[in-house]
């Protein structure tokens, strides 16, 4: 997969600055500067910034994620009015250059918050890493981003904050009549982002077998920047249950890492990790991938915040709980 920055070459692209020319397009129109971004994750971190000094909408609505992104002529009006495109980047958004050329916009200024970001692989797929007789083997799973490399990047709270800062200066170099005020509350913000990350760092540092399966492969950075062993995530059989002996080694290996917890997307708890969990003796929890719903200030710290809880309860001692 092409990066998106090189496929958009009669854009104004940024890492965070560079804009050409401040206050064009819909803001010149209304007083504010318009900007959108893709999905809950960067739509906080854009609406905690600008507060009401731009106007911040989010291009997917909040029971759409990322992955399952469907066209349709608000989203090209969205797109049309807006000064400013901000998104995750990494591949997640591949679907927005066809976007972006229905729009015929020429003046678009797109800000990828990946930029800077260094980029992990994927974990293994645990479940399709067994032969039918029980022999280990591994391989990325398919949900990839940018050259293969994991896109969720930000699950991350620290490079939650670098995306911060990424669009901070993005607002500033469009509307410099505001990036005083721009500033002041992005400097709030990345206190309470920085006050998570030592959240996480002192709740997670000190609990024992750390060992994180989950059923999406989105949280490679967040186990890397916390040191947690994330030993692989589990894929649905697309197209029947596994047999008894695949079933079986998978069984296997959960029990003899001693997996505790088989980790679901929020509200959803696919059949397969019920069947493993009953066969193992894990218990299903759920982690939220922030990839669904309404992108408000507050949404990422208070999403984030629920999904420390989850991992805490998860590989805490059952005494301690």
């Amino acid at each position: 997969m092409k990066p998106i920055q090189s496929l958009l070459t009669s854009l104004v692209f940024l890492t965070g600055f560079f804009l050409s020319s401040p206050l064009t397009g819909q803001e010149a129109r209304t007083g504010k500067l318009r900007v959108l971004t893709t999905f809950l994750p960067v739509q906080a971190h854009a609406s905690a910034i600008a507060g009401d000094d731009a106007i911040v909408e989010q291009l997917l609505g909040k029971d759409a994620g990322p992955h399952d992104f469907q066209f349709s002529p608000s989203a090209v009006r969205k797109l049309a009015d807006a000064d400013v495109l901000i998104i995750n980047g990494a591949g997640i958004e591949d679907w927005m250059e066809s976007l972006i050329q229905r729009t015929g916009k020429k003046d678009l200024v797109v800000v990828d918050t990946s930029k800077g970001v260094k980029l992990l692989k994927s974990p293994d797929v645990i479940a399709e890493g067994f032969d039918a007789n029980g022999h280990g083997h591994s391989h990325a799973h398919s949900d990839e981003g940018e050259n293969g490399m994991n896109p969720h990047t930000w699950l991350d709270p620290v490079i939650a904050q670098q995306q911060t800062k990424t669009i901070l200066a993005a607002l500033q170099k469009a509307d410099p009549a505001n990036a005083k005020t721009y500033a002041n509350r992005a400097n709030d913000y990345l206190k309470e982002l920085k006050a998570l990350d030592a959240n996480f760092r002192d709740t997670l540092s000190g609990l024992p077998n750390k060992n994180l399966v989950t059923f999406h492969d989105a949280f490679p950075y967040l186990a890397n920047q916390y040191k947690l062993r994330y030993v692989g995530s589990i894929s649905e059989f697309p197209e029947k249950d596994p047999t008894p002996q695949l079933l079986a080694a998978l069984v296997d290996q959960i029990k003899e890492l001693k997996i505790g917890v088989l980790f679901a997307e929020e509200g959803y708890a696919p059949e397969l990790l019920k069947k493993i969990a009953s066969q193992t003796g894990a218990r299903v929890s759920q982690l939220d991938t922030l990839e669904v719903g309404t992108g408000t200030p507050t949404a990422y710290l208070d999403r984030m915040g629920k999904n420390l809880q989850a991992l805490k309860e998860a590989f805490q001692p059952p005494a301690a709980q």
